[in-house]
């Protein structure tokens, strides 16, 4: 077998993460709070550990992909958690998007352990994920990071590092706050010319062709067509992002008026339950308000 490999977090991007470290050699130990989310993995090969703890004590790499900060402080230093696992030469991995203050704080008591660790949240969506294509930006060192590389290329398709611990977290903030902006313009826009007009796919194919071109129109204009939000990426994991962002931005005095004003779109469709729909599903609040459909 591969190198060993611990995976706490069994979620919507957890699970088909795992399942590639499985498929690329990898002796993989796996944990979740919630124990049912473990079968579909130990079915295909893994084995079980009983907590945060035993899993790292049986792992060279440690991964974790959990919902946000005050969870991954829990895993890593609460009772049973990673750190009382791990061993000379264990390297943590945090792969879930959470404030880079955290981050860098939980790296620097990792490593006053003795211990390495890498913030390496992903971006993409669960079918990028299966499909092992993920983007992961990576801060920590830089000779831990090359060694570790193989086990990040069983997951992701372009692997970035990007600066120091943090760094990871910042990039992501990054990436986001741009994905959530472009999506809510592109809604509200959408539902102009929908006010006016035009049809939805026509409005689409016009605007590939031009600077309001984005990845963010490719890959959510046929949930917009369909009228479907079935979640990729949920619209509450979005909110709570550019919450992380403004939080940042407000500690390193970095002025963020648009996200703060697109904190409040996606606010609103929290508020109309929509937060564990896609986090496209902005568009159907954009719909609701224009008393348009852009549906086909």
């Amino acid at each position: 077998m591969g190198k060993k490999v611990g995976f706490i977090g069994l979620g919507m991007m957890g699970n088909p993460m795992s399942k590639n470290l499985v498929k690329a050699g990898f002796d993989l130990t796996v944990w979740n709070r919630t124990g049912a989310k473990m079968k579909e993995i130990l079915d295909q090969g893994a084995k079980a550990g009983t907590s945060p703890k035993d899993v790292a004590r049986k792992s060279q790499v440690i991964i974790t992909m959990l919902t946000g900060s005050s969870e991954v402080e829990q895993v890593v230093l609460g009772k049973d958690g990673i750190v009382e696992g791990l061993t000379t030469g264990s390297v943590l991995i945090d792969m879930s998007t959470i404030s880079p203050e955290v981050s860098k704080a939980l790296a620097s008591q990792v490593t006053s352990k003795g211990f390495m660790m890498l913030d390496a949240p992903v971006s993409g969506s669960v079918g990028v994920a299966a499909a092992a294509a993920l983007t992961i930006q990576v801060g920590g060192d830089p000779k831990v990071f090359e060694t570790n590389r193989d086990v990040l290329a069983a997951m992701g398709k372009n692997i970035f590092h990007v600066g120091g611990n943090g760094m990871g977290c910042y990039m992501k903030l990054v990436g986001n706050a741009i994905m959530g902006a472009n999506m809510a313009v592109l809604a509200e826009a959408l539902c102009l010319g929908a006010k006016a007009g035009i049809a939805t796919d026509v409005m689409i194919e016009v605007l590939r062709n031009t600077g309001g071109a984005s990845t963010v129109m490719e890959r959510r204009s046929p949930n917009i067509l369909k009228g479907d939000y079935k979640a990729q990426f949920m619209l509450k994991l979005l909110f709570k992002d550019l919450g992380l962002a403004l939080d940042s931005a407000g500690a390193d005095t970095i002025p963020m008026p648009i996200v703060g004003l697109i904190r409040q779109i996606y606010a609103q469709a929290m508020a109309d339950g929509k937060g564990d729909h896609d986090f496209s599903a902005v568009a159907a609040l954009a719909e609701k308000l224009s008393g348009v459909s852009l549906k086909k």
